[in-house]
């Protein structure tokens, strides 16, 4: 097919292409004369199509997107596609734009002639959000001025918009919810049900009821007709935590409903049809579960098309004083007390600690402080034991006494102690080395957990 068999096949969808959001400029010759091109164009060059149509675009973007001519022409000589090169400059207005540009050669055309489509995206008001981001220091009731907190901020941002599945891994009380409550609060679908479910909480023999819903008579013990988890988040999100807990053949089952939208009720002939975005976390290493056999690899690549990585307390610690002054404040409001803030030393305290339960752990530290204190400062005597006497390296002293219900915090104060080291982590817990081998397994708490971050 030659260049003009495209350009008319172009003009036969042109209602197609118009409806698009992204310009799509189609189709340049080896001098980048512009053959066609959709409304969108027009509208980022402020031109009608009869000024863009025949001019080259190399003189057309140049003086409006600049380097794009060079870029454009490289292109064209190394006949080398583009993808998602980023153009940000100062526009003739004085703000900012910013594009994604990419191109696409066209193989199928005529040895003669040379073709390429050129996609314009325009991204400047996403990068504006994402710079208005990372200079706060809070998002809704996420609260942090680290970097890291920064650049969370900055993917919410960005995918707010979207519907994307999103997986969130991280640390038990490093606020994992809070992150999916905050997305969904963003989103468009933000007047809709957000749904959690506690995948490790829900017995194994009813969890897929309570995804699935069931009808009447299903199973023994199903009188009524029960909608589950699915259905009752139609049009919002449902958010799937310590999803790595899930059975293989449930995996199975969430995978289909992930593909295909439709929720089929234990003993319902025909499925239902949902609209939901889902939000999944975990604080194991999915990897490792999926190389053991112990969850799909296709169901990790579906519920991960976006990730966020939540870093613990220990490695942003320069957001622990805005915690700890949000706490208080919030704790003000709720007892009816003016507690101004904290000693300076009590605060030095709570920035040496190692927080192996992190945020939650510093939640649950500063009310225990809140409560017992009767002065205007929380001081470091009204602090909790474990933290008032915690070693110069912020690992907690351990009880001797061994609390099953602890079992998994008291391992990681033990190698946070002994920082990494298993065989002095296994001397401080009075176990076997080989026992707290199989209970870091269990518990799946990672090879050389609290090591410092040099």
């Amino acid at each position: 097919m030659n260049l003009e068999g495209y350009v008319q096949k172009f003009n036969e969808l042109k209602t197609v292409f118009d409806s698009l959001p992204d310009g799509v400029v189609a189709i340049m010759d080896r001098e980048l004369k512009i053959a066609t091109a959709n409304m969108a164009v027009s509208e980022m060059l402020h031109l009608p199509m009869e000024k863009i149509v025949g001019q080259s675009a190399a003189e057309l973007f140049g003086g409006r997107i600049p380097g794009l001519d060079d870029v454009l022409s490289e292109a064209m000589n190394n006949r080398e596609d583009i993808r998602n090169y980023t153009f940000e400059f100062v526009d003739s207005t004085g703000d900012v734009a910013s594009y994604l540009v990419s191109t696409v050669f066209i193989d199928e055309i005529s040895d003669t002639d040379i073709a390429m489509v050129l996609i314009l995206h325009d991204i400047s008001e996403v990068t504006r959000l994402r710079k208005i981001a990372m200079q706060i220091n809070r998002y809704g009731e996420i609260i942090g001025s680290s970097e890291a907190m920064k650049r969370i901020y900055a993917v919410i941002e960005s995918i707010k918009e979207y519907s994307s599945s999103v997986l969130i891994v991280g640390e038990t009380g490093t606020g994992k919810e809070l992150i999916a409550r905050t997305i969904h609060n963003a989103s468009t679908r933000k007047n809709e049900p957000f749904v959690p479910v506690n995948c490790s909480a829900l017995p194994l023999g009813l969890i897929e009821s309570e995804l699935f819903g069931h009808v009447k008579g299903a199973f023994t013990g199903a009188v009524a007709n029960r909608i589950g988890r699915f259905k009752a988040a139609d049009k919002g999100t449902l958010f799937l935590d310590e999803v790595g807990t899930l059975a293989i053949e449930t995996q199975v089952k969430l995978l289909r409903v992930l593909q295909e939208k439709v929720v089929e009720p234990l003993g319902a002939k025909d499925g239902i049809a949902v609209d939901f975005r889902v939000i999944s976390a975990t604080n194991r290493d999915l990897k490792t579960l999926i190389a053991e056999g112990k969850f799909r690899e296709d169901l990790y690549y579906r519920l991960k098309i976006i990730q966020i990585n939540l870093p613990p307390l220990r490695h942003r610690r320069e957001d622990i004083p805005i915690l700890i002054h949000y706490f208080i404040t919030r704790l003000n409001r709720y007892y009816g007390k003016n507690i101004l803030g904290m000693s300076e030393n009590a605060e030095k305290l709570l920035m040496r600690y190692a927080w192996p339960g992190n945020v939650r752990e510093l939640e649950n530290s500063i009310e225990h402080a809140f409560v017992l204190s009767n002065g205007a400062l929380i001081q470091s005597k009204d602090l909790p034991a474990e933290i008032r006497l915690a070693e110069d390296n912020g690992a907690p002293p351990l009880s001797p006494e061994a609390d099953p219900e602890f079992e998994e915090l008291r391992i990681k104060k033990a190698l946070l102690t002994a920082k990494g080291n298993r065989d002095k982590a296994a001397q401080i817990l009075g176990m076997h080395r080989t026992t707290l081998w199989r209970k870091m397994k269990e518990f799946r708490i990672i090879k050389g957990y609290g090591k410092p971050v040099n």
